[in-house]
């Protein structure tokens, strides 16, 4: 029996550990995203469309620019089905939301290729986007100054020179974004300095906060200019 018993239990472990290490990885925009044939119908569409106010090569004007560091600026830590959302909901400028859902995806399609990102074997489309992740090559990076962002951790008691300071807290993510829970969220190892408070805080020394505003630096390391500042849970832990 208890032979029995063993062989069935290694059995399950290697059952589990198999599909544990088969689990797929998060898609990301270097697996390739939209078709080449997309691409080229979206340079159509763009010049037509899109110029006018983004320039001729994507590099900005009336528009912001849709290539290099202010795409990634932009759009990084998001999915490409937040892009092409934006995009169909707020352009072209003077008629958003005009165009046919395939032109949308085409022109998506063409920044896309624009910012050298890879083709792949199927079209871009709200479905095969939604969870197609915009990140650098290298893999997820610090959200970039000015963006609006939301942490969560401790609130610190006041320090001798003033300021404010949530310790324990996790990575920035885009405020705009966050789906889970905040008193859900397992608490992280950064501290950030919280500037412009226009709240009281005393109340609120020693709970989980949430923290929302802009991030002063590259991934809040000058601060976070504080748009709110809310209390999640009585205790922080």
């Amino acid at each position: 029996m208890k032979r029995t018993l063993l062989a069935v239990f290694s059995a399950w472990i290697a059952a589990t550990s198999f599909t544990v290490a088969q689990a797929p990885a998060p898609k990301t925009v270097w697996d390739g995203a939209y078709t080449q044939e997309q691409a080229d119908r979206g340079r159509s569409a763009y010049a037509g469309q899109c110029a006018t106010c983004h320039g001729a090569t994507l590099e900005g004007g009336e528009g912001a620019a849709l290539v290099g560091k202010a795409f990634w600026d932009k759009w990084r830590e998001q999915s490409v089905g937040d892009l092409l959302a934006y995009v169909s909901k707020n352009m072209p400028l003077h008629a958003p939301g005009t165009l046919s859902p395939t032109t949308y995806g085409d022109i998506v399609s063409h920044i896309l290729k624009a910012n050298d990102l890879p083709i792949g074997p199927e079209e871009l489309t709200p479905t095969t986007s939604a969870a197609v992740r915009i990140v650098a090559k290298d893999g997820p990076g610090e959200l970039a100054a000015s963006t609006l962002a939301r942490i969560v951790g401790c609130l610190a008691p006041r320090a001798t020179d003033g300021t404010w300071h949530v310790t324990r807290a996790t990575v920035p993510e885009r405020a705009t974004n966050a789906t889970t829970a905040p008193g859900d969220v397992p608490l992280g190892t950064r501290e950030f300095t919280l500037k412009f408070v226009l709240t009281p805080l005393t109340s609120m020394v020693g709970q989980r906060v949430m923290v929302t505003g802009l991030l002063l630096g590259d991934g809040g390391v000058e601060g976070i200019n504080v748009s709110t500042v809310k209390s999640v849970a009585p205790m922080c832990n």
